[in-house]
């Protein structure tokens, strides 16, 4: 009984293997386009909740991002199913796409704080204004 226990545990040990392998698929999308079709994605899924210029909101875009890049979602699924088989490739491309969106959130985020800033100045402004004129109006009574 113990040869058995033995014999199913070396059995055990061999046949998990951390790393599966997928087969190449014949219409890959290429790593670069893969980043961008990624990128499109992820803009297109964030954006889905804000109104167009229709006044719609929670279109999805998501078969506008596959007519851009001529493919369906079959050929989007293969090709991630494979990229993510090789997790140093797909961490690659995972990591371009998020310094991608860190830097377009970081260009909105400056133009959204000095926007803020500016229209603090004004607010100041015109309390400023406004109390100028109270104190005048009190000199004027006394």
């Amino acid at each position: 009984m113990k040869v058995f226990y033995f014999l199913f545990m070396v059995f055990l040990i061999f046949s998990c293997t951390d790393k599966v392998n997928y087969e190449k698929p014949e219409d890959l999308i290429g790593k670069e386009e893969m980043i961008n079709l990624l990128y499109d994605m992820h803009l297109a899924v964030g954006t889905s909740n804000i109104k167009n210029v229709h006044l719609e909101k929670n279109r999805n875009y998501m078969s506008l991002v596959f007519q851009k890049y001529g493919i369906d979602s079959t050929q989007f699924a293969a090709s991630n199913i494979y990229y993510t088989s090789n997790i140093n490739e797909y961490e690659e491309i995972y990591e371009e796409v998020q310094r991608r969106l860190d830097t377009i959130k970081n260009f909105y985020q400056d133009r959204m704080d000095s926007l803020a800033g500016e229209q603090t100045t004004q607010r100041n402004k015109a309390i400023q204004k406004k109390t100028d004129s109270i104190e005048k109006y009190q000199k004027r009574r006394n």
